[in-house]
């Protein structure tokens, strides 16, 4: 199916590069909250622009790059749930433990997630963009 001559696949993935850009914005904006006291917490600082640039170049480029691209993703969904983990953990270091009051305030378990999802959309989209 095509939408302005460009594949739905396409769009997905163009899709997906913005969510990622706008996704690391908040990700530097609170890891950077955080001192970056753990190294784990430059992981997706770090490898988010680099998915940002592979969706641009996925967008153009068909064929085995969309192998790469996918494979990449993977490893983004796996940071995201990792991350979920390191998350679940911060918030149970926090005085009182696992409450409201610290899910609100501590690290939010919500963004690893959306990493996680948005990895899948677009390991979708490159499946589909083959």
């Amino acid at each position: 199916m095509l939408l302005l001559g460009v594949s739905m696949a396409t769009w997905a993935i163009v899709l997906v590069t913005l969510l990622f850009a706008v996704l690391w914005v908040q990700v530097l904006i609170l890891h950077y909250r955080g001192a970056f006291h753990l190294v784990w917490m430059w992981e997706p600082v770090v490898y988010l622009p680099v998915l940002v640039v592979m969706g641009i170049i996925a967008i153009f480029v068909h064929g085995v790059f969309l192998e790469v691209y996918g494979v990449a993703l993977m490893l983004s969904l796996l940071m995201g749930l990792s991350g979920l983990v390191f998350h679940i953990q911060g918030i149970v270091h926090e005085v009182g433990g696992w409450n409201l009051d610290n899910i609100m305030v501590g690290p939010p378990p919500m963004f690893p997630l959306s990493l996680s999802l948005i990895s899948t959309i677009g390991i979708i989209a490159a499946l589909f963009g083959r």
